[in-house]
């Protein structure tokens, strides 16, 4: 017999098995005892949190020949049907590769055809959200009003992507991050029925790389199993996911502690020399600088919130020597440092700058708006009225920037620096939008919304169709790790060019020009009658 991933082996079967999602097991067993099933649900939730093995086990549980009933017998024919993938009357869509208006149409005119072979006819359409915008009409007036003997399971682990008029007709369920508790548990479990043992620690370094899912947790355990024969110790662990020991960034802290700037540069002279990737160690970072924040503000119920029971005292006694502030500030780093490193070919080099800046070397310059003045001591203090001539002096300097430079909303410092590589991977996404964008300005952006400015009306509106906002938030998801809203403006005539920062003034060369020359050629369905002179 071929064999079989440990993932599908232990796939759910039953609503008992599933892990960690009580809250979802509860909510459909009881529909299915009331009778109170609706027409269609919607799943939510991360990856491999158990969407669609729940959708499958709901399948059978109203289709089973003992049924409808809390649990699917998994030994009748149609329990073991809808487990192979043989009742037609049950069907998974993927809507990464079947996203079109056809597919749906086609789907919209078979829901119409009683079911042959059970009692219910079930539709599960995985990444819903990947849909085009046709064919969530399409879908829309068969989920309002479906027939009588179908059901659909919508499951999607980026429900905003979805149109409010087809949330609206569904019962949304929302599936949880799986605690770590429970994961190890499992794996535990699934070890022993391989004949195997991992050593505790090596369970947890597993579960902690999955991040709240079952399905990657047992990929990567099949993984760990794979790569060596007997006892499995952490460090064989960490040498399958390219990992470092936890004893890393206890060492590091350390250096901070006793400010030993050197042994930090050293430190991560190590890891590069071993060949680390450090978008992943940066990752490992903030997991160990926010276990760090929870043993100091929780304590004894650390390890409710993930904490490994034999770190907790080592935790304490640092993050209690740092205080909370601290740790906020150097969590703070690591999150703007995660973003930048995934771009940057010298990541080591900007871990040495963070390291700089978690140490308080961050160069960083007085703000002439809000001066600080230090008083001097005691023995040497000036009379009050020099103090006073000081301040005055200081209100009047930040009187006369604000009255020269009239404070504007600006693009964050990080995104301006950014926008050139996200101008470039939206050129090689869309070419389209790519031109459009060269005929606007980056506007304010506060995390949440971006916003664009455009001179010409016709460029603003264009922006603003779907596809287009749709384009850039792909890449600035990328790029910053959240997709802001994009509002797109149209640029009052005689603005200020210092009231936004430009994003022309980086792409201004002849390819650039051509690029947006071609694509108004394919925007307008045109062609060239002069190329100016151009031979």
């Amino acid at each position: 017999m071929t064999y079989q991933a440990l993932y599908r082996q232990w796939r759910p079967q039953s609503f008992a098995e599933l892990v960690g999602q009580e809250h979802v097991s509860q909510t459909l067993q009881n529909a299915l005892v009331q009778g109170r099933l609706a027409h269609a649900y919607l799943f939510c939730g991360p990856r491999g949190t158990g969407k669609t093995s729940v959708a499958k086990i709901l399948a059978k549980a109203v289709n089973c020949e003992h049924g409808p009933a809390r649990e699917p017998c998994n030994q009748c024919p149609a329990c073991r049907g809808i487990q192979s993938g043989r009742v037609m009357d049950v069907q998974e869509i993927d809507a990464a590769s079947n996203r079109g208006i056809d597919e749906i149409r086609d789907l919209r005119d078979k829901v119409r055809y009683a079911p042959v072979e059970v009692r219910c006819k079930v539709y599960i359409i995985d990444e819903v959200h990947m849909l085009t915008a046709e064919a969530f009409n399409a879908l829309l007036k068969t989920l309002e009003e479906p027939p009588g003997q179908v059901l659909f399971v919508l499951a999607t682990t980026e429900p905003h992507k979805l149109p409010a008029t087809i949330i609206s007709r569904c019962q949304r369920l929302d599936f949880h991050l799986i605690e770590l508790t429970e994961i190890v548990t499992r794996l535990r479990e699934v070890a022993a029925v391989a004949g195997r043992e991992l050593e505790e620690q090596a369970l947890y370094r597993v579960a902690e790389e999955a991040d709240g899912g079952l399905r990657d947790a047992l990929s990567l355990l099949e993984q760990v199993l794979a790569y060596k024969s007997g006892i499995i110790k952490e460090e064989d662990v960490l040498a399958v996911l390219g990992a470092v020991s936890r004893d890393v960034f206890y060492e590091l802290t350390e250096a901070v502690l006793s400010a030993n700037l050197a042994r930090a540069l050293l430190l991560l002279q190590d890891v590069a020399v071993a060949g680390k990737d450090f978008h992943h160690f940066t990752q490992q970072a903030i997991s160990y600088y926010r276990d760090l924040m929870v043993a100091v503000a929780c304590q004894d119920e650390a390890s409710t919130l993930g904490v490994a029971a034999e770190w907790e005292q080592r935790l304490w006694r640092q993050a209690s020597s740092l205080g909370l502030a601290k740790i906020g500030r150097v969590l703070a780093i690591l999150h703007d440092l995660l973003t930048e490193i995934r771009w940057s070919p010298r990541p080591r080099l900007l871990w040495e700058l963070a390291v700089f800046r978690i140490f308080g070397y961050d160069g960083s310059l007085p703000q002439v708006s809000a001066p600080v003045i230090e008083a001097a001591p005691v023995a040497a203090r000036a009379p009050a009225t020099a103090v006073k001539q000081i301040k005055t002096q200081a209100s009047e300097t930040a009187a006369t920037v604000v009255k020269e430079n009239p404070v504007v909303k600006q693009a964050a410092p990080k995104l301006t620096q950014l926008w050139p590589r996200i101008l470039q991977q939206v050129k090689k996404d869309n070419i389209k939008t790519y031109a459009l964008l060269l005929s606007g300005e980056l506007g304010s952006f506060d995390g949440a919304v971006l916003e664009l400015h455009f001179a010409s009306p016709f460029h603003c509106d264009m922006m603003k169709d779907e596809a287009n906002k749709q384009a850039l938030g792909q890449v600035l998801e990328r790029a910053l790790g959240t997709q802001p809203q994009i509002h797109c403006l149209l640029q009052k005539q005689g603005a200020s060019p210092e009231a936004t920062t430009t994003a022309t003034a980086t792409a201004q060369t002849e390819n650039d020009q051509d690029d947006l020359v071609h694509s108004a050629v394919e925007i307008f369905r045109g062609k060239i009658i002069d190329d100016f002179g151009k031979k």
